[in-house]
């Protein structure tokens, strides 16, 4: 259904606008007359959206208390850059940025494909980043910030022993089994790479076992 937005039912339809809770205008709205519908209808029904709470940045200015509270429930930051309209997270070992759809108005996320927590916010921002293919896009920025402090948090477990990550949901089952496949690509990887230095330091080494190894 998407995020729950709020307009008034006594508005006459070329005025119609909807808001996000906690928007300043939505709770000038009588209680009575308080509409409330998901953003996915309310723009089938040609409502518009509020100028103060609509997009990013209206997320930023009715959310400022609940991000600072998933900062520091999280141990993470978050850094909104008005000139760019982009939103940008920084965790113990990654960081991310998300922006709206030109086309249609949703939320993308995207992750730095390499980075260390040494590095300085305008050098982690520059970087390279790639799309969060299986994050589906989404008008809801909680869902966003959930996406990423989860995703960390099992990266930070996987790091340490990928054993360790639950598997009681189909989801949770199947990013397990990734893992486990990640963690045998790494260490056939590793392998070669010492079967390959080995036979730099002694040409004479012909490891034929070396497909046996992997069996």
């Amino acid at each position: 259904m998407g995020i729950v937005v709020y307009a008034s039912s006594e508005t006459k339809e070329k005025n119609r606008i909807y808001h996000k809770e906690g928007c300043i205008y939505m709770k000038r709205i009588k209680f009575n007359n308080l509409l409330m519908i998901s953003k996915d209808k309310a723009d089938k029904c040609n409502y518009c959206e509020c100028t103060y709470c609509g997009g990013l940045k209206g997320d930023v200015k009715v959310r400022q208390r609940k991000i600072k509270k998933t900062e520091e429930f999280n141990n993470i930051k978050f850094t909104y850059d008005e000139n760019t309209n982009t939103a940008y997270v920084s965790t113990n070992i990654g960081f991310w940025k998300f922006y709206t759809s030109t086309s249609t108005g949703k939320y993308l996320l995207f992750h730095r494909n390499t980075y260390s927590n040494n590095i300085s916010f305008n050098t982690a921002k520059n970087g390279h980043f790639h799309r969060q293919r299986d994050f589906k896009e989404t008008d809801s920025m909680p869902s966003v910030l959930k996406y990423i402090t989860q995703h960390d948090k099992a990266m930070e477990i996987i790091n340490e022993d990928y054993h360790l990550l639950p598997q009681k949901t189909k989801k949770q089952k199947k990013y397990y089994k990734q893992a486990a496949n990640r963690v045998k690509r790494q260490a056939s990887r590793r392998l070669d790479s010492l079967f390959d230095m080995l036979e730099r330091n002694d040409p004479s080494i012909k490891f034929a076992y070396r497909d046996v190894a992997y069996c």
